[in-house]
């Protein structure tokens, strides 16, 4: 395979003819409206598809606890300054024991309180 003049690459490169099957990791920090036994509500600046599945990964009291989710609904919301933005409503599909006590104490502790509990 010749090289151009004046292609600095150091190995060579292919072009692609016709579709090539791929995918692609995002890792987002998105905030947290609430959370219960059965899902979440989450604040996003992307869209994702209805019923697409994803892995969540929340940290609370210093522990990560990494679970599967489901995208039941997207709903478009607008901030006070204008920006676009999503509410995403999730269920999880296999939740952590522990992350699930987790959410069982936090729902005892405000059980008096009329707030959404957030993590």
């Amino acid at each position: 395979m010749r090289r151009r003049l004046g292609d600095r690459r150091g190995r060579p490169r292919f072009d692609i003819v016709g579709d090539l099957p791929g995918s692609l990791e995002a890792v987002l920090h998105l905030p947290l409206e609430n959370i219960s036994r059965g899902g979440a509500l989450i604040h996003s600046h992307v869209a994702l598809p209805p019923e697409s599945v994803h892995t969540l990964r929340l940290v609370t009291d210093g522990e990560a606890f990494t679970t599967q989710v489901r995208v039941k609904h997207v709903k478009k919301v607008a901030t006070g300054d204008g920006e676009r933005t999503f509410l995403l409503g999730v269920e999880f599909v296999a939740m952590h024991p522990r992350l699930l006590g987790m959410i069982e104490k936090r729902a005892t502790a405000i059980s008096g309180n009329s707030e959404p509990a957030g993590v």
